[in-house]
């Protein structure tokens, strides 16, 4: 039942296939300016990569070729040297030539030991991510961080200056003093000269002032409430995931603190006045549960019908997001359509975030590299979708034969290989923007109604769609399948979502 990768995530040309949520030929300029932005955040290899294939998009021949062999190189090469010469292939696409200080520019970034700051002796370093020398100078400024559920953490105004100097030796200390400030999500953002060349670089950062007293007081208020669990755990998960994050275990793309905080009052408040403002409340809401086999808490987004009553059984849809993003994508994106048609529908909607960002769904293939080839969390991350599920099913009084999956990049990758491995579970399955599937998982899948849908502008997976559609036929099997006009990577599902909602409508077990 297991299903072949759509991605390598080896060398070579393969490793440019990146696994962003993105749109490419239809968007040109904001998608450089979206990956320019992205650069500046210092990205781990994976998605470094990524972007560099994204900034290819729509090149001339001659530079993609340049550019593919540069990747080829890097993908041979131990980190600090991969890096550089990725920074290279950055700096050929932006028409900057490749100077000692263009190359000195590349290497910094700026760190700090924990994104959960509490205002009292914080430590920013700017840091090389591989060898170069000589002075750069600096300017720092705070901004906002804008609530998004996008890949990328977004600018919002700005705060005020914070540091100006020049660095010399690595790593350097630069004072960021947010001690005045309230809790918050920030970006710290450093622009740099050295030369007639510049860059930005940014440290996303989140103000959490009094992290252990608060919580520590926040248990004490829950230890004398028994039951409410779900009310409990949605409480307790911005203290427990601010000091995961501190610990280095845990990574968000954007969390609003101060909002979640709030709620986690509410709730307490309401227990204590004997109602429960969580357990089977309708409309959006972010939720978290504790992961049997670590105990940690996960968090998930549902949206429940306003019209919903426990005196009935409910279609349930289980929406995967993809790469780079997390929990709340799925219902946020597009203005909330998924949300409206929910609505529309009479269906439960819950998106799980898969246990970690960029954890395959249980993926054992290609995927499994953006987990960094770390096995047991991509087992984790298929054993929260399925925990999720039996969740929510237990408290809005889910009708077994009416569930659904859907899911786009990533997360369709996620919808074939569980729709595979657990097909009984399935009235019907509708993956996005993914191909990959083998011979071997036709006989799973045989026993499911399916939708595929793509894009024609899909950059990335309309290849290897239209090679999984034909490896289906050739299996005895004729799903549905649409190559939405236009459509790119990320705007054909949402096109074609309402239709997969007709889709999934029509059908049952």
């Amino acid at each position: 039942m297991v299903l072949g990768a759509a991605i390598s995530a080896v060398a070579g040309v393969e490793a440019r296939a990146q696994l962003v949520d993105y749109e490419p030929a239809a968007r040109a300029t904001p998608v450089q300016e979206d990956a320019a932005w992205r650069l500046a955040f210092r990205p781990g290899m994976q998605v470094l990569t990524q972007t560099v294939g994204q900034l290819r998009v729509g090149a001339p021949a001659v530079l993609q070729a340049q550019v593919d062999a540069m990747v080829a190189e890097a993908a041979r090469q131990p980190e600090p040297e991969a890096r550089r010469t990725l920074w290279r292939a950055v700096s050929l696409m932006g028409g900057r030539a490749w100077t000692p200080e263009q190359e000195r520019l590349g290497a910094l970034a700026l760190r700090t030991p924990s994104q959960i700051w509490t205002g009292q002796g914080d430590v920013l370093t700017a840091e090389l991510l591989y060898p170069a020398s000589g002075p750069v100078t600096y300017a720092l400024d705070l901004y906002a961080s804008q609530p998004t559920t996008s890949a990328t953490p977004k600018k919002g105004a700005l705060i005020r200056p914070l540091a100006r100097g020049q660095l010399e030796s690595y790593p350097a200390g630069i004072a960021a003093r947010l001690a005045d400030l309230p809790d918050g999500a920030y970006l710290l953002l450093a622009k740099l000269s050295a030369g007639s060349a510049s860059a930005d670089i940014v440290q996303p950062v989140y103000l959490v002032r009094d992290l252990d007293a608060r919580y520590a007081e926040l248990r004490r208020n829950l230890s004398g409430i028994t039951g409410h669990e779900e009310a409990k755990a949605l409480a307790e998960y911005p203290f427990a995931l601010a000091q995961a994050m501190r610990a280095g275990r845990r990574e968000v793309v954007s969390y609003d603190f101060p909002a979640a905080i709030r709620r986690s009052s509410e709730i307490v408040a309401a227990l204590k006045g004997g109602r429960d403002p969580v357990r089977q409340a309708t409309g959006l809401q972010n939720r978290a549960y504790r992961f049997a086999e670590t105990g940690e808490l996960i968090p998930y987004q549902v949206y429940v019908p306003t019209g919903w009553t426990p005196a009935k059984r409910w279609p349930l849809v289980v929406a995967l997001h993809g790469a780079n993003l997390d929990e709340t994508n799925m219902l946020g994106r597009d203005g909330g359509r998924m949300q409206k048609l929910a609505e529309q529908h009479g269906f439960v909607v819950v998106t799980p975030l898969g246990y970690r960002l960029n954890s395959a769904y249980g993926s054992e293939r290609g995927l499994a590299g953006l987990a960094g080839r770390d096995m047991t969390r991509v087992k984790r991350s298929e054993q929260d979708v399925l925990q999720v599920i039996a969740l929510v099913e237990e408290e809005f009084n889910i009708d077994p034969g009416r569930r659904y999956l859907t899911g786009n990049s990533m997360g369709g990758g996620g919808t074939w290989w569980i729709g595979g491995r657990h097909n009984q579970m399935w009235a019907a399955i509708a993956p996005g923007a993914y191909g990959g599937v083998l011979a071997e998982d036709v006989p799973a899948l045989a026993k499911l109604p399916i939708r595929v849908v793509v894009g024609e502008r899909d950059d990335l997976m309309l290849d290897r769609v239209r090679e999984t559609i034909a490896t289906l036929k050739a299996g005895g099997v004729a799903p549905e399948y649409v190559e939405v006009p236009g459509g790119t990577h990320a705007s054909a599902f949402e096109t074609e979502l309402p239709e997969i909602f007709n889709f999934f409508q029509k059908h049952a077990k």
